[in-house]
């Protein structure tokens, strides 16, 4: 038996074993209510600050894009209606419910058109000193669909990002990106707060590396390029966002833990110029397409030629352009971390082989699959949760050679003029 029959029936044998143990520390979730930009998802954002010991208040912004609005009859305004559901767990997947409840929000509209606006909303949990896990759901009435999100509650110290409210413009911040120049506010509980350090960061990250590559991760190491300090006589301070790079509050000289603010361009987390085109695609590009592209004096033009060499057509080249770029919006969205989105291990997988059948979530990893479970060849890409000061949102998956063949497939799909989306069942 030779090694790479030897290897490919030990990774089989893992992924099986994987199969046959026990989901119950993992939640489920299918990416057709989450990540799939090909959908008509409502969008939840979540943000969760800590009030006091025992109290965290949890703010909610509910884009109405996607909500579906009705009237009674023609004489009566038009209404849109959710009902929002949470749950406070001590961990996900936990039977034991520490705090739950649930409760309206409605939206009502004059006239004939609705315009697009963000719908805000607050409660209260009953929390004290220690980590959670929060269960959202929300429930479209006119249309009887819903939609769920969650949050990590982490409430061991008084000095983590929870502990700071960021508003922007006097509205609470759904995000922590903003625009160069921006001025933010940041609040904050704790009265033993009286200085605060903040380091900056301005280093440039590079695109994750395939799911095959054997070149050994580079750790994530805490050196600010400049720090300064602010003294507070208030519970509140304002921040001025620098012109790229990102800031890391922290309120504890001993400790990395802190709030972490970047700074973007106004179009993310959609792709802002050609440079940045350029540099998304080289998921797809081989060495001598992406420097060349680089190093052109005409950069829309090279990308544009690019995209048009792999459709054929003008129309075929729109509909790839559309679609990849849609595909990296999305990793922004979701997978941004100390880097944006799109430079992420989740973000890269999700950008070449698009949303997964399932994600199944647990405290310390995601599984992604594609593909029926039941099948041998069924891909799992395992993420394993990153512990980093900088975010909450730090994944990395790992790596096999197990996926190079895989991984070159859906490349030459997108090379042949093809949408990659993997059907294998």
């Amino acid at each position: 038996m030779n090694a790479f029959l030897k290897y490919s029936l030990l990774v089989l044998t893992c992924l099986n074993l994987w199969a046959c143990k026990s989901k119950e520390l993992y939640t489920t979730r299918p990416t057709k209510s989450s990540n799939n930009p090909e959908n008509d998802l409502l969008e939840l954002n979540v943000v969760a600050y800590h009030l006091n010991d025992s109290v965290t208040t949890v703010h909610l912004e509910i884009k109405n894009e996607n909500l579906l609005y009705k009237r009674p009859d023609t004489t009566l305004a038009f209404f849109a209606e959710l009902r929002i559901f949470y749950k406070l767990l001590a961990e996900p997947n936990s039977r034991k419910i520490l705090d739950s409840s649930s409760f309206y929000v409605y939206d009502r509209v004059e006239g004939e058109q609705v315009k697009m606006k963000s719908l805000l909303s607050q409660f209260n949990l009953k929390a004290k000193t220690g980590n959670y896990y929060l269960e959202l759901e929300a429930f479209d009435v006119n249309r009887r669909t819903k939609y769920t999100s969650s949050l990590n509650i982490y409430k061991q110290s008084v000095y983590s990002d929870q502990n700071f409210l960021v508003t922007l413009r006097d509205t609470v911040a759904f995000k922590n990106n903003f625009l160069k120049d921006e001025r933010v506010l940041i609040k904050f509980s704790s009265s033993a707060i009286k200085q605060v350090t903040v380091d900056c960061f301005l280093k440039e990250s590079g695109p994750a590396a395939p799911p095959f590559s054997t070149r050994k991760e580079e750790e994530t190491k805490y050196k600010p390029d400049s720090v300064f300090n602010l003294n507070l006589s208030t519970n509140q301070f304002m921040l001025t966002m620098p012109s790229k790079g990102f800031y890391h509050v922290r309120a504890d000289q001993k400790s990395k833990e802190g709030l972490t603010l970047f700074t973007y361009d106004k179009t993310f987390p959609g792709v802002s110029n050609s440079e940045e085109m350029i540099n998304c695609t080289r998921y797809i590009m081989n060495q001598g397409e992406f420097e060349s592209c680089k190093e052109s004096p005409e950069k829309k033009a090279a990308i544009d030629k690019f995209w048009l060499t792999l459709g054929g057509s003008n129309e075929r080249a729109r509909e790839l352009l559309k679609r990849y770029y849609g595909r990296v919006k999305e990793a922004n969205k979701y997978y941004s971390s100390y880097v944006e989105g799109w430079k992420t291990d989740r973000g890269m997988v999700f950008i070449v082989f698009g949303p997964p059948g399932n994600i199944y979530k647990s405290k310390h990893d995601e599984i992604w699959v594609y593909g029926n479970e039941a099948n041998p060849g069924t891909l799992r890409f395992i993420f394993n949760k990153v512990q980093n000061p900088l975010s909450d949102n730090d994944y990395m998956l790992e790596r096999s050679q197990f996926y190079r063949d895989a991984y070159y497939t859906a490349v030459d799909y997108w090379r042949e003029g093809n949408i990659y989306i993997d059907n294998r069942k």
